[in-house]
């Protein structure tokens, strides 16, 4: 006598049922995993707290969690010009829940200045830039110069006499004002503070910076200070009689911006959720109005937008450093 050994047909398909049921309850929370977001948001700041870009970071941060339904925390790590925040946000899973918030020198100057960095520029993909920062050409209401022609023209005339202030040695303040001395031929004394040195400039301690806007209009408006010139390719709204610098030369733009990052590797569908949700957001009237009170210039735009920036601003400042053996090691 044989056994067959073929399981019953009942019995196949009680093993099938149990495996489906088994898949199901496998499935349910891998499923659920997969929707993003479904928990907290990590944006690191490599700013300290009460700096613009932790200001606008939170602002932004905000209206990102109404937006995804999510908590969004903002986490401050300051130090070596955004290097030790940067550094950690490399380190994190690229899994879109660590983002970066950051200014223009973290991938537009340092690449440059340092000779080796714990990061690369390539290892930050660009999610949307938030907005600009012009730069002015400051000086004190009761400087000689009224114009940027009369600076220009003193620093010809005395080389490495005009004093500048900056927020020190690689920051976009000072390769902007490398930029504008390369396109004026003139030699220039750099001041690094670590404040920026507005009240200095005030008093007359020293003779100009290119000060990020945010800093210097409140002073300009009060008539402390008098812009020359600013940064941008137009004119600004904010101070729409100053020329820009472009005016006198050509195809000049020095502009600082804010932007969010996300690490290489994160799935695209996660950045694109954080794009589109940033897009209203920079694009909202209470963004542009919030922008505005500060001089800030909004800016929004794709992925692809952003990349172009970087792009530009790399091509931009590897030659302004290299011309002026700006280093940081």
């Amino acid at each position: 006598m044989t056994f067959s050994t073929r399981p019953h047909p009942l019995t196949r398909r009680a093993s099938g049922l149990a495996l489906l049921a088994l898949a199901a309850t496998l499935g349910a929370p891998a499923l659920a995993q997969d929707k993003y977001p479904n928990r907290v948001i990590k944006v690191i700041v490599p700013f300290p707290a009460g700096t613009a870009p932790d200001v606008m970071a939170r602002f932004w941060g905000e209206r990102l969690s109404k937006a995804l339904g999510q908590g969004v925390v903002v986490d401050n790590k300051p130090g070596a010009s955004t290097i030790v925040g940067t550094q950690q946000f490399v380190a994190a899973p690229a899994d879109g829940y660590t983002l970066l918030y950051t200014a223009s020198g973290t991938v537009s100057i340092n690449p440059f200045a340092y000779k080796k960095l714990p990061y690369q520029a390539s290892d930050l993909v660009p999610v949307i830039q938030t907005l600009s920062i012009p730069l002015v050409v400051s000086v004190a209401n009761a400087s000689p110069y009224k114009t940027l022609a009369d600076l220009i023209k003193d620093a010809k005339d005395h080389p490495n006499k005009v004093s500048y202030a900056s927020y020190g040695v690689a920051t976009a303040p000072h390769v902007s004002m490398a930029y504008f001395a390369n396109s004026a031929n003139i030699s220039l004394n750099h001041v690094p503070y670590k404040d920026g040195g507005l009240n200095d400039i005030v008093g007359g301690a020293v003779d100009t910076a290119f000060s990020p806007i945010a800093d210097v209009l409140q002073f300009i408006k009060t008539g402390r200070v008098r812009a020359l010139a600013v940064s941008s390719k137009t004119r600004l709204e904010s101070l729409p009689q100053v020329p820009t610098v472009g005016e006198f030369f050509p195809g000049f733009e020095g502009d600082s911006w804010h932007g969010v990052f996300a690490l290489k590797g994160t799935p695209q569908a996660a950045i694109d959720q954080i794009s589109a949700a940033s897009q209203k957001i920079v694009a909202s009237d209470e963004y542009k109005k919030y922008l505005g009170s500060m001089g800030l210039v909004p800016i929004g735009g794709t992925q692809e937008n952003f990349a172009a920036v970087l792009q530009s601003d790399s091509k931009r400042w590897v030659g302004v450093i290299k011309n002026n053996n700006i280093s940081l090691d």
